[in-house]
């Protein structure tokens, strides 16, 4: 207790005290602001972290922590490479350049536009001292690793969000939580503003237990009753924007989460604290994604039935209760009680049973694989009709059974629009067996991705039902007011023809009857060995002939409507595939593009900027001459839509209606708060 109050009375001190540097601020608005930057706590909260910054210069800009582009790499110097990293400021924009071992990258803070702009994705993974996956210690090699499209740059659209950037006479400001989910998105140690320190934590450490949680949130924010109207506003943006670049899942049609969100905005921003935090609660359950929760509750004070206050299941149908309920009646047909041991399906069949991909799964496996080889068996199944999901790198040394040679495994980005293939080689020795893969509905995750490598490497049939789904690696974000989220990140696990697996996989052959009502037959001997036999007359087939019937792509995903995924009628592919292509001319609303630069990628960022209808379709953009452009999708070169060209030069924005705000504490006021503090602390010292 006594700690408490000493670093509760310390920090009360250092949040009252101004650092006394100042600067003149311009708002986006071109709005003069005259501020002192104020010093807060850097803490590291991290293990076996060194910081040598103890201060971090931040203001408060409509209750919202602002902190500029320098001052924030700088405090991060722990997690990143800085002293490889550039800044510049010319011409009210800030460009961060990262000078890496092949190659060079660079971010642009564009204050006149309010734009962010990068040159590659691979920025974030390359900025990072010790960027790890996870699975360097198993029996894997990492081979190659190539991105298939060539267009590698994307924005942030910050107007868009009503989200400010703001510039002084030598850099740019932003939001600090949202430098942080730029920069660091792809670290597990990231910044945390309670609206009085920042601290450097680890997602692992700082949630897990209660006094991890109590450390990391611990501000004077923690005994106020009221949220300041603003920051909510600024949570409930921040939402948006997070939604629309960081969570894999899109709307239907790629809308904007702005729309979908608006149900939530009452409480959000007009609500008590335990409004606010219960409807960011109930939006996260509302997803019905299985890879996405709420983590953990914000540093603003809330009732102490906060916790008891239940989240309502707006549709008891979602498809996340229709997965627990199959779990149910599958854990009672399933003859294989004992993971990793063989069952006898015949003489020369056995089968395989797991519920997790773990870390250990492959010494297993490889086990019951030798057991099965002395016995003479042909076919091995791999039951996954319960799996759950787990580790994607057991699933990756388990291929090694499968095969000596390396495999692909493909990803894609729906923020950078990479896509990705990956070329990996399992450490384990194959054994020579013909490999099925049995999956169910509830098949989830690894146990949904792990089916689709074995088949587009064709070294594997799967047999069954369709699987659940879930296709991307999880993540944590932090809002404004100190929630932490679990999301469905942009790593997103595809076929090899990049669409995703999020929605589930459709096996080669599948079981006719409904797997509800006729849960035993997937485990019965008999049925199984038909499916067997049906499996070896096929062919390997493309995965987009299986995937187009059945899944689809992730932009398509959910129903803005209704909060659960909607399935798109199951068209003949080429059919609809046709009727998009023959449609472009319609799609380009304008066929005048006022551009800053004639160049390849400035035209199709445009393109795509003015027609975001666009996005899902694969453009190719020739230049003819200074003036025009064609543009085509890339599977129908004949439907070409030609585009009128407009070179302008930036627009020089002039500052207007300027505003001068002096937020500038008198001496006389500190000295009131310092004998104040005084008396306070001790009287608390006399109390003991």
């Amino acid at each position: 207790m006594k700690l408490f109050l000493i670093r509760l009375f310390s920090s009360f001190l250092l949040s009252n005290s101004l650092s006394g540097n100042l600067t003149t601020l311009s708002t986006s608005q071109n709005q003069k602001l005259e501020i002192s930057l104020k010093e807060h706590n850097l803490n590291t909260l991290a293990k076996n972290l060194q910081n040598t910054k103890k201060k971090i210069k931040l203001f408060l800009y409509k209750n919202i922590g602002y902190v500029s582009v320098d001052e924030f790499l700088k405090s991060v110097k722990p997690i990143i490479k800085h002293e490889k990293i550039e800044h510049k400021f010319n011409d009210d924009k800030t460009t961060i350049t990262l000078k890496s071992s092949k190659n060079i990258y660079n971010i642009e803070f564009n204050y006149k536009t309010q734009i962010i702009t990068v040159s590659d994705y691979k920025i974030f993974t390359e900025i990072l001292k010790d960027k790890e996956r996870g699975e360097e210690q198993l029996q894997i090699e990492f081979k190659g690793l190539e991105n298939k499209n060539l267009n590698k740059e994307f924005k942030y659209h910050l107007k868009n969000y009503n989200i400010e950037m703001l510039k002084d006479w030598s850099d740019v400001y932003l939001p600090i939580v949202l430098l942080n989910q730029i920069f660091l998105n792809e670290s597990n140690i990231q910044v945390y503003f309670n609206q009085q320190d920042v601290n450097i934590f680890r997602f692992s450490e700082s949630i897990s237990d209660i006094i991890s949680q109590v450390n990391l949130k611990m501000s004077d924010a923690n005994i106020k009753n009221e949220i300041p109207k603003e920051l909510k506003e600024f949570q409930y943006n921040y939402l948006s924007f997070l939604f629309n670049h960081y969570y894999a899942i899109k709307l239907n049609n790629n809308k904007s989460y702005k729309d979908y969100f608006k149900k939530y905005k009452t409480k959000i921003v007009n609500g008590t604290n335990d409004e606010h935090y219960l409807a960011t609660k109930q939006l996260i359950a509302d997803l019905d994604d299985p890879h996405s929760a709420y983590a953990l509750d914000g540093f603003f004070n809330k009732s102490k039935d906060f916790n008891k206050t239940p989240i309502k299941i707006s549709n008891p149908n979602n498809r996340s209760n229709k997965q627990i309920k199959l779990l149910d009646l599958l854990a009672k047909n399933d003859p294989s009680k004992v993971e990793y041991e063989n069952n006898v399906i015949s003489d020369d069949t056995y089968m395989i049973s797991f519920k997790k991909f773990e870390e250990d799964s492959a010494k297993h496996i490889k086990n019951s694989l030798e057991q099965a080889q002395s016995k003479n068996v042909k076919n091995i199944i791999f039951n996954l009709t319960q799996n759950g999901g787990g580790y994607i790198g057991a699933a990756y040394e388990i291929m090694g059974f499968l095969t000596n040679n390396p495999f692909n495994v493909y990803t894609y980005n729906p923020l950078s629009k990479e896509q990705k293939v990956e070329t990996i080689k399992s450490k384990y020795n194959k054994f020579n067996f013909d490999y099925y893969i049995l999956t169910s509905p509830y098949s989830f995750s690894a146990g949904n991705i792990f089916p689709q490598i074995a088949r587009d490497n064709n070294l594997a049939k799967i047999i069954g039902h369709q699987t659940f789904g879930g296709a991307s690696a999880i993540g944590y974000s932090i809002l404004p007011t100190g929630d932490i989220i679990q999301l469905s990140t942009n790593n997103v696990f595809t076929n090899k023809n990049f669409k995703s697996l999020e929605f589930g996989i459709q096996p080669d052959v599948k079981l006719k009857n409904d797997v509800y009502n006729n849960t035993k037959d997937l485990y019965d001997p008999n049925t199984l060995l038909e499916l067997i036999k049906e499996a070896k007359k096929t062919k390997w087939r493309s995965s987009d002939h299986l995937i187009n019937q059945n899944n689809l792509l992730i932009e398509q995903s959910k129903n803005q409507t209704n909060q659960k995924p909607k399935r798109q009628p199951q068209n003949n592919n080429n059919q609809t595939q046709q009727n998009q292509e023959s449609s472009l001319d319609k799609l380009i609303k304008n066929k005048s593009l006022n551009i800053t630069k004639n160049d390849l990628n400035t035209i199709k960022n445009k393109l795509l900027e003015i027609n975001p209808n666009l996005s899902n379709r694969e453009l190719i953009v020739e230049l003819k001459n200074n003036n025009t452009a064609d543009v085509y999708l890339k599977n129908n070169s004949n439907d070409k839509v030609t585009i009128k060209l407009v070179v302008i030069k930036e627009p020089h924005i002039k500052n207007s209606n300027k505003l001068v705000i002096i937020l500038i504490s008198s001496p006389l006021v500190i000295v009131v708060l310092l004998v104040s503090s005084y008396y306070i602390f001790k009287k608390v010292k006399n109390k003991k």
